[in-house]
Order: C-alpha cells, then structure tokens, then sequence
C-alpha cells in the first residue's frame, strides 16, 4: 500500500533534480522532462491510481508502460488534417529536453488510430477523432517516474519551473489513498448487435463473389458487435487487469480517447515496430480453438489465408528495407486459447521514412482488411461495419521517433455504462459461415472471460 510518506520521499527527490537543474531550462523548450528511480515501486502506484485519472496503459511480458493525464492531446479528426500536421507532432517530441538525462532520456506519445482513416466516425464512435497522440503528463516506464510538461505559451524558466513544482505536488491527487467503489460495477446484459442469421446472409454473400471473382478480392475480414452493459460506469481497471491475467502472451492496452470514450484489449499482433533502423512486422492469420496442431498447420483455408497476409508484408519490406528475415515456415503463436499462424519479420530500414508513414504504408494488412487492401476497405465500408478505432493501430512513439503498434484486436470501446467488444475472422472462397460465425464467438471469449 502506498501511503503519505512513499509519495513525499518522492516528490523531495524531483525537487531536489529541479533545484539541481533549473538553469539547464530553455524558455522556448516545448516538452521538459525530469525522472525519478522508483526503485521497484511501480506495482504499489498502479494499485493505488485514482480510477477517475485518465489511464494509458501498455503492458506485456516485456513491456511496462503507464501513462497517466493528458499534458498535450494532438487531435486529429479526418486524415487530411492527420497527414498534414503529424510531422510538426513528431518534430515536437523529438525536441523533448531532458532535465536530468543521465537517469533517463526517453518520453513517449501514446496513440490510436481509426481502422480506415478516411472514413468518418459515426454512431457510437461519432465524437471519436480519426487519430489521436498523447503526451501524458506521467509517465511509469518500468522502475521509473517520468514528469512531462509542454510549454506551449513560451513561459519563462522560473514559471517552467514552478509548473513542474506543481506537478509534483499534484501526486497526492494521483494515487488514490483511501478505496473507491469504483470496480463495484455489476454486469448486467450482453448481447448481439447482429443476430447470427443475418451475419450467415452477410458472409454468404461475400464468399460468393469470392468464388465467383465478382469483386476482384481475395480475402476481407468481417466483424461483428457485442454489447455488454454494466449497474454503473465500466470496470476499465478490473477488467485490464484481468486481461493481463488471462493473456500474459499479448501486448494489453488501456487507452482513454476523450472523457466518455476508452479502447480496451488484449492484441496478439504486432504491426510494426522501429527501433533505429531495425523495423518488425508480424504476419498473423488462421484461427485454431479445437483441432489437433498438425492438422491446423495443414488446413488448405488456413494456410492460404496466412500467406496472403505474409506475401503482403514481405512486400512492404523489400520496398523499404534490406537484409530482410522471416521464418519461411510458419510459427504458431497463441493468443488465450487460440493458436494462429504467425510469419515475424525483421529488417534494416533503407530509407528516411518515419514511422508514422511507414505505419500508413502497411496498414491495414490483409490480416484485418483483406486482399487487394483498396477493394477490401471498399466492401468493409459497403457494409458499414463501423469499426472505428477496432482494427486500427494502437501503440506509441518516443523522443527518437522509435515505436511500436499493434492491432486494435480482442478489445472493445467503452461508452458511459456500455462496452462494445468487437471481433472478426478472415474470409476466403473456402469459408463457411457458420464456422466463422463459431470463430468470432471464441475472439469475444478472452474479453468476455476479464469482465
């Protein structure tokens, strides 16, 4: 537990940096950080985070990252307003000064995009902007506590200064020392936005024009709505904790979009990771909840599923990288209960490009759109499955432009006391509805299972 004198030991410490480094300040310096070890800490401030604060929360078997507050939100609500300004964010963070950057000389944006950024959000996603990044003003990276402020009016050093005073003192209101009764949220309904009937009709027709070549595609991904609706607000806490108890193999994720709306998931699939020049990609396709591995691996559907998604971004990496290594054979990779195929791929980058339009060149892959990617976001579209943020990438950026981002899978949107979980399957000329209909059952089970 944490009490009063845990968070007045560290707010003495950041004092003591500021007062050490004060004059290193520039006034002009748009995003000023200052860290303090936490010295193992870090699970005592996740218990004890005041439910109310905005959370942006990543966390996996390697990766710990916690952002707490929105210090500077950059909004972008259609894709034209995305691509022009995205450059000017990026220059931003990677001005960022560090006031002590012997301990640490890392920040990070956090960010979401929509699945298809051209198409206007609508329904329950209508107040949702396209894209969105995130400075938070706190920031937990494994055993460290990292203090943001973006000096957007020019300030001086001393009123820079007294600011991150302030933030400092502001801990008290972080961390919650006293319970809520905020997790006491009962389950009340859940529910099919479609019913299974009309889902059938809705898959049928497509596997004929696949079949038929009516449509030029391939491959799409259909997905389909639950709704689960709760006594008061949606647990986002308790149920991202139990995500990371039922999915310790994914990449878990709790992102706040605006004060009403909240992503939630668990994602198996890496879309794209740039670490200097090295960049990472997964190829993740095919679905085994019941049958013996071999003969998964085996499956003809399943197969040629996943090679569309690996041809794809093999692609995209000769294009724009060398050295290029892949497993020629794939892999399987389990997410909860569910095995699916999985080509990794790793490269030298040969170009400039940053990562944000790398991530606009790959995405979305055949692995949540489909084949040709132009004709699958039209046939998506044509059905209005108003995805939103599902199936878009999820992730973050840092002061160097590294990142990672995943796919917006296993997850739902919460909505004052509703979550609307979401899940898809890959079609091709070989599927069969009604199995289909079983996969995207089993994808809703590992949110289902954490409520």
């Amino acid at each position: 537990m944490f009490n009063y004198k845990d968070l007045n030991t560290i707010k003495e410490k950041c004092r003591y940096i500021l007062n050490s480094f004060s004059d290193s300040i520039n006034d002009t310096q748009k995003i000023i950080s200052v860290t303090i070890d936490i010295n193992g800490e870090r699970n005592k401030f996740i218990n004890e985070i005041n439910p109310f604060i905005k959370p942006y929360f990543f966390q996996s078997q390697k990766v710990f990252l916690y952002g707490l507050i929105d210090e500077y939100n950059f909004i972008f609500n259609t894709n034209e307003d995305y691509k022009s300004k995205k450059n000017h964010m990026l220059d931003i963070i990677s001005s960022s000064f560090f006031i002590n950057s012997e301990i640490n000389n890392k920040t990070y944006l956090f960010g979401g995009l929509n699945f298809d950024l051209n198409n206007k959000n609508y329904n329950i996603w209508k107040n949702t902007p396209v894209a969105n990044f995130v400075l938070p003003r706190y920031i937990i990276n494994e055993d460290k506590l990292i203090i943001n402020f973006y000096n957007n009016s020019n300030l001086s050093k001393t009123e820079s200064f007294n600011i991150l005073n302030q933030y400092i003192n502001d801990l008290d209101c972080i961390f919650k020392l006293k319970k809520e009764d905020y997790n006491k949220s009962n389950l009340i309904d859940i529910k099919d936005l479609i019913t299974k009937s009309n889902y059938h009709e809705k898959l049928n027709m497509t596997i004929r024009n696949l079949k038929f070549k009516s449509s030029e595609l391939s491959k799409v991904i259909h997905s389909r709505m639950k709704k689960v609706s709760f006594t008061k607000n949606v647990p986002l806490l308790r149920i991202f904790k139990n995500l990371i108890l039922n999915n310790k193999q994914s990449m878990t994720f709790l992102y706040t979009i605006s004060k009403e709306v909240s992503t939630i998931g668990s994602s198996p699939e890496l879309i794209l990771s740039k670490s200097s020049n090295v960049i990472k990609s997964e190829s993740i396709a095919g679905s085994n909840f019941s049958r013996e591995r071999d003969d998964f691996k085996s499956d003809s559907k399943e197969v040629s599923e996943q090679k569309i998604v690996t041809d794809y971004i093999l692609d995209f990496f000769n294009k724009n990288s060398i050295n290029v290594k892949y497993n020629s054979i794939p892999s399987i990779k389990k997410s909860s209960k569910i095995e699916h195929l999985c080509t990794s791929f790793s490269a030298t980058l040969k170009n400039k490009k940053n990562i944000l339009d790398l991530l606009s060149e790959i995405h979305p892959t055949p692995a949540i759109g489909g084949y040709p990617k132009q004709k699958a976001i039209d046939n998506i579209r044509n059905f209005k499955e108003n995805r939103g943020w599902y199936g878009g990438p999820i992730g973050w950026i840092d002061n160097s432009l590294d990142g990672r981002f995943y796919l917006n899978i296993r997850s739902g949107m919460s909505l004052e006391n509703d979550l609307y979980l979401f899940s898809g399957s890959g079609i091709t000329e070989k599927s069969i509805a009604k199995n289909e209909w079983e996969e995207t059952e089993h994808k809703f089970k590992l949110m289902i299972d954490s409520l």
